[in-house]
C-alpha cells in the first residue's frame, strides 16, 4: 500500500520514496541494488502533479563495467523500403529496450541495465518503420551510427567510462567513445546544478508534460543517473516537464543533465539475476512499449 508523507519525512520503503513533493535529496544508501555499482529508486510524487519516477544510479568506477549502444543496422546506408515519401537511408534497426537487453544477453554479453536514449526519424504514420535515422551525430562503440555532422547536446561516455554532457565532440576522439547519444527537445537542461531554462518561460520544449527519459552526471563524474517518468495516464502518472526533470535529477545528485526521447519510447529495464529475466518497472498506457532507434546498455566483462 502506498503511503504519502510530508516532504520532511519522505522515506525509502523497499526502494520506493513516497513524498508530497520532490525531496531535496534522495537516499541512495538505503536504495536496493540491481547490479554491481547500480541502485534503483521508485519515486512517487503528488506535487506539482501525480508522477511515477523510476531512477537508477550507476557507479562508473565499478570494475569491469562497460557501456554500449545500438549499432549500425546490417543494411546501413540502404534506402528504407517501408518509407516512400522520399529517400531516407537507414542508420539503425528499431528495437524495444527490453529486447535490446535480452538480445545482448542471448549473444553472451552480461548486460544488466538498459534505457532508451536518442530520438530518430522518420516520425510519421503509421509509425511502424523497421529502421531509423538520426538528425545529429550519433556514436556507439567508437563507430558513427549516423551520417549527420550536426552536433547537438549529447551524452558522451568514453571507453574509460568518463562521462560528459556536451555540445561538442571532436572527430579525432570518436574511436575512444563508447556512446555519444544526442538529446531531444530542450536537450541539455542543467549545467553545474543550474537549469538552462529558455528565454521564454512558457516554452513548449520546457513546459510540455509527457513520459520522459533523462540522464544526469554528478559533479565529480563518478555517478551516472537515469530517470524514466511515466505519463499521460490520469489517476496514475501525468508526466513531467523539463523543470521537473531538473528537480528530480538534482535531488538524485546530478550537476549536469540532458533530456532524451520520451513518450512511448521511455523505458528502463534491468536483468533480474534470480528470476533470470528482464524487469521493466515503468509502464505506458496499454503496456505499449515503442521500438526505438537507440538504446544504451551497461554490461560487465570478466567475472
Amino acid at each position: 500500500m502506498k503511503t504519502h508523507m510530508p516532504l520532511a519525512s519522505a522515506l525509502l520503503l523497499g526502494g520506493v520514496a513516497f513524498a508530497a513533493a520532490c525531496p531535496d535529496s534522495l537516499d541512495w544508501d538505503a536504495a536496493p541494488s540491481i547490479g554491481r555499482g547500480m541502485k534503483y529508486i521508485h519515486l512517487t510524487l503528488d506535487e506539482p502533479r501525480q508522477m511515477e519516477n523510476f531512477l537508477v544510479r550507476v557507479d562508473l568506477r565499478t570494475p569491469g563495467l562497460r557501456v554500449t549502444g545500438s549499432g549500425r543496422a546490417p543494411n546501413w546506408g540502404e534506402p528504407m523500403q517501408d518509407y516512400t515519401n522520399s529517400v531516407i537511408l537507414i542508420d539503425v534497426r528499431r528495437q524495444r529496450t527490453r529486447e535490446f537487453l535480452h538480445e545482448h544477453r542471448t549473444h553472451g554479453t552480461n548486460m544488466v541495465l538498459a534505457l532508451n536514449t536518442s530520438p530518430w526519424g522518420p516520425w510519421c504514420p503509421p509509425f511502424t518503420h523497421k529502421h531509423g535515422r538520426f538528425a545529429s551525430l550519433t556514436v556507439s562503440d567508437g563507430q558513427r551510427v549516423s551520417r549527420s555532422e550536426r552536433r547537438n547536446g549529447m551524452l558522451v561516455i568514453y571507453t574509460n567510462n568518463v562521462a560528459v554532457i556536451t555540445n561538442q565532440l571532436d572527430d579525432a576522439r570518436i574511436p575512444s567513445v563508447a556512446i555519444a547519444h544526442p538529446g531531444h527537445g530542450a536537450g541539455i537542461i542543467m549545467k553545474g546544478g543550474m537549469p538552462l531554462a529558455p528565454r521564454n518561460p512558457k516554452s513548449k520544449a520546457w513546459r510540455g508534460l509527457a513520459p520522459r527519459t533523462a540522464f544526469g552526471i554528478s559533479a565529480d563524474g563518478r555517478w551516472l543517473y537515469g530517470v524514466v517518468v511515466d505519463g499521460r495516464q490520469p489517476g496514475y502518472s501525468l508526466g513531467a516537464d523539463m523543470y521537473d526533470l531538473v528537480r528530480i535529477l538534482k535531488a538524485a545528485g546530478a550537476a549536469d543533465a540532458i533530456n532524451m526521447d520520451g513518450g512511448g519510447s521511455a523505458t528502463l529495464v534491468w536483468w533480474d539475476e534470480q528470476k533470470k529475466s528482464p524487469v521493466v518497472p515503468n509502464h505506458h498506457l496499454f503496456w505499449s512499449y515503442r521500438p526505438v532507434a537507440m538504446n544504451l546498455g551497461f554490461y560487465f566483462t570478466g567475472k
